[in-house]
C-alpha cells in the first residue's frame, strides 16, 4: 500500500482541483451585487426583450483628475436576472458568444454546421434557402507567398448539403490584416465585405469582393478608400461600417460607411497640453448599393453638431443623433432614398446625465442608458417611441435589496441586444 501513496495523493489532488473548477460558479454566486430595474413610469414589458452587457467594478480609484479601476467583472442584465460571466458553468463557457441570441439560435438549429466555426455574426449570412459562413485564412499573408484565402461553407437548408470552397483573395502584399464586415448572397451571388488594414500609413480600405463560386474565383473587387481633401493622408481618422446589430445576418442591399476626419496628431502639442486633442475637420457618410455597385454620399444635416454626431442603422433607416444636456436630436434618413428624412427632438429625464453610456434604436424605439447624477452604479434607462414622441418606459437600474452598498464601486453599460 505504501508504494501507491504518491499515486493516490496525486489522484486526490486532481479530483479536488476538478471539483473546485466545476463548483467555482457556486462559490462566486454571492460575491457581487445583483441589479434590478425600478419602474418610474411606463410599461415594464418594454424591457422583456432587452439584454444589457455591462461591467461591474468592485473598487473605483479616484485621483484629482480622473476615476479609474483595475478590475471589471463582465455581466449581463435583464429585467429578470443579473448574470455574471464568472458564474457560468463549465459547459456554458464552452459556448462562445452565448449572449448573442442569433448565434444561439443558429447553434441550436444547425449544430453540425456551426461546429468549429468562429462565432461572430459578421461571418454569417442566412436567408430562407442558405446559411453561409466565411472566414479568412491569412496565415501566409506575411510570408513570401503573400497570400490570403476565403474559407467558405454554404449549407443548403432544403437539401441539407454543405458545400465548401477555398478562394484566393487578391492582395497586394502591403496588407497588415483583413477582417470580415459583412457576408451577403444577393441574386444567388456571394459578396463579401472586408476592412483592410495596411502596414503603411495608408488609411483603412473597405473592399467588396464579388465571387464566382462555380469557378472558385473573385470576379470583381470594389474599393472604398475614403481618401479625400479632409483625410490629409494620415492615420488619425476613423472609418467604420455601420451594421444593423438587431439583424446581423440578413439581406442588406445598402451598406453605410461613416468617416470622421481629424488633423494629424501633433506630438509637441500633446506633450505641452494634457487636454490636447487633434482638431476635428469633418465627417461624411457613404452609402454603397450591393445590387447596383454604386455609391453616394450623405452630409451631416444642419440640425446636428457634426463634431458630436453619432450614427447607427436599423433596417433601411440611418439614424444620426446628438445629445445635449437636456435633449436628444435624432435625424432619421432612408438609405434607399435620402430625400425621405425626419427630425426628432426628445427631452432627457430630469435625473439623467448627458453622458450617454449606451443608445440603440430598433423598430423606431430608442433605448437610452445614462448615469444618474448622484451614483456610480445607478443608471437611468429610458425607452422612447420616435413616431409618437412619447416615453414608453422610464426607470432606474440599481442594486437589488440586500446587496452590499458601497461608495467606491461602479457599473458601466457598454452594449445591449434587443431580440
Amino acid at each position: 500500500m505504501k508504494r501507491y501513496w504518491k499515486l493516490m495523493a496525486i489522484s486526490l489532488i486532481a479530483i479536488l482541483a476538478i471539483a473546485v473548477f466545476y463548483l467555482q460558479p457556486v462559490f462566486t454566486k454571492d460575491q457581487y451585487p445583483a441589479f434590478t430595474f425600478k419602474t418610474v413610469k411606463g410599461d415594464p414589458s418594454e424591457l422583456n426583450d432587452l439584454t444589457l452587457n455591462a461591467g461591474y467594478t468592485p473598487v473605483l480609484i479616484k485621483t484629482n483628475e480622473s476615476t479609474f479601476s483595475y478590475t471589471q467583472e463582465p455581466l449581463t442584465l435583464t429585467n429578470r436576472e443579473t448574470h455574471y460571466e464568472n458564474q457560468q458553468s463549465y459547459f456554458e463557457k464552452l459556448s462562445a458568444n452565448s449572449s448573442d441570441p442569433q448565434l444561439q439560435s443558429l447553434q441550436k438549429e444547425y449544430k453540425q454546421f456551426m461546429r468549429g466555426k468562429y462565432l461572430d455574426s459578421h461571418n454569417f449570412f442566412e436567408d430562407d434557402i442558405f446559411l453561409a459562413y466565411v472566414a479568412i485564412d491569412e496565415s501566409s499573408l506575411h510570408t513570401s507567398a503573400k497570400k490570403a484565402v476565403f474559407d467558405i461553407q454554404i449549407l443548403n437548408k432544403n437539401s441539407k448539403e454543405t458545400t465548401s470552397y477555398a478562394i484566393d483573395i487578391p492582395v497586394t502584399g502591403a496588407e497588415n490584416y483583413l477582417s470580415i464586415q459583412k457576408v451577403q448572397i444577393i441574386d444567388s451571388a456571394l459578396k463579401i465585405v472586408t476592412e483592410n488594414n495596411f502596414l503603411t500609413d495608408k488609411l483603412e480600405e473597405f473592399h467588396i469582393y464579388h465571387l464566382d463560386l462555380g469557378n472558385q474565383k473573385v470576379t470583381k473587387e470594389d474599393v472604398l478608400s475614403f481618401e479625400s481633401e479632409l483625410s490629409s493622408g494620415n492615420q488619425n481618422n476613423m472609418v467604420r461600417m455601420l451594421t444593423d446589430n438587431s439583424q446581423a445576418a440578413h439581406v442588406e442591399n445598402e451598406l453605410v460607411f461613416e468617416a470622421h476626419y481629424n488633423a494629424p496628431f501633433d506630438e509637441e502639442k500633446a506633450a505641452a497640453d494634457p487636454d490636447y486633442y487633434p482638431e476635428y475637420l469633418g465627417s461624411e457618410f457613404c452609402i454603397y448599393n450591393l445590387k447596383t455597385n454604386t455609391t453616394h454620399k450623405l452630409a451631416v444635416p444642419a440640425e446636428l453638431n457634426p463634431e458630436n454626431t453619432m450614427a447607427l442603422i436599423d433596417g433601411t433607416t440611418l439614424y444620426l443623433y446628438d445629445l445635449t444636456d437636456d435633449a436628444i436630436t435624432v435625424y432619421a434618413v432612408s438609405v434607399n432614398d435620402v430625400a425621405k428624412n425626419t427630425v426628432y427632438t426628445l427631452e432627457l429625464p430630469a435625473g439623467s446625465s448627458s453622458n450617454r453610456e449606451w443608445l440603440d434604436i430598433v423598430d423606431a424605439k430608442l433605448y437610452l442608458a445614462t448615469p444618474t447624477k448622484g451614483s456610480q452604479t445607478e443608471k437611468e434607462l429610458t425607452v422612447y417611441d420616435l413616431d409618437s414622441n412619447t416615453i414608453l418606459y422610464e426607470g432606474i437600474i440599481e442594486k437589488a435589496k440586500g446587496s452590499t452598498q458601497k461608495s467606491t464601486d461602479g457599473l458601466n453599460i457598454y452594449d445591449g441586444i434587443i431580440n
